[in-house]
């Protein structure tokens, strides 16, 4: 299973609680690298030593919440894969509200999942076993100029 970090941006504090504790619930033994705004996620991308050097790896997968303050989500997806030097990694968009132009603008920007915050423990546990299964164990990591470690 790959072992590189997951990044989880999220401003709310009862999210990444949840959200914790359902990945020790499943096993998810990744380190889960918390941002607590948009720009928070940037700078945590944007570390000049990230991509390998100094024993940092590039996460496997990026979790984003699209209503964060200082910088949202989207602006963070735009940032991503229009102006940074980075691979194009994995983006999962976790939002509180499917609205279809939401949606729309995440899948266009290039997100690779749209989910929407399950509200129970059984849904939340579902969530994180289906990640561990999808895109810890089976999704193949973009390989070429920077690689992710597997």
């Amino acid at each position: 299973m790959n072992s590189s970090p997951i990044l989880y941006a999220e401003d709310d504090e009862h999210d990444v609680f949840f959200l914790q504790h359902a990945f020790q619930a499943v096993g998810i033994t990744n380190s889960l690298q918390i941002a607590r705004d948009g720009q928070q996620a940037i700078d945590y991308l944007s570390r000049p030593n990230l991509p390998g050097s100094a024993g940092e790896l590039l996460p496997c997968l990026i979790m984003l919440d699209l209503k964060m303050p200082r910088v949202s989500g989207m602006e963070v997806l735009a940032w991503l894969r229009q102006d940074s030097n980075l691979p194009p990694l994995p983006v999962l968009i976790l939002s509180s509200s499917a609205h279809p132009e939401e949606v729309h603008c995440a899948f266009a920007l290039g997100a690779n999942a749209f989910v929407v915050k399950p509200s129970s423990v059984d849904e939340r546990l579902r969530l994180v076993n289906a990640i561990k299964e999808f895109w810890l164990r089976f999704n193949q990591p973009q390989v070429g100029g920077l690689q992710v470690a597997a």
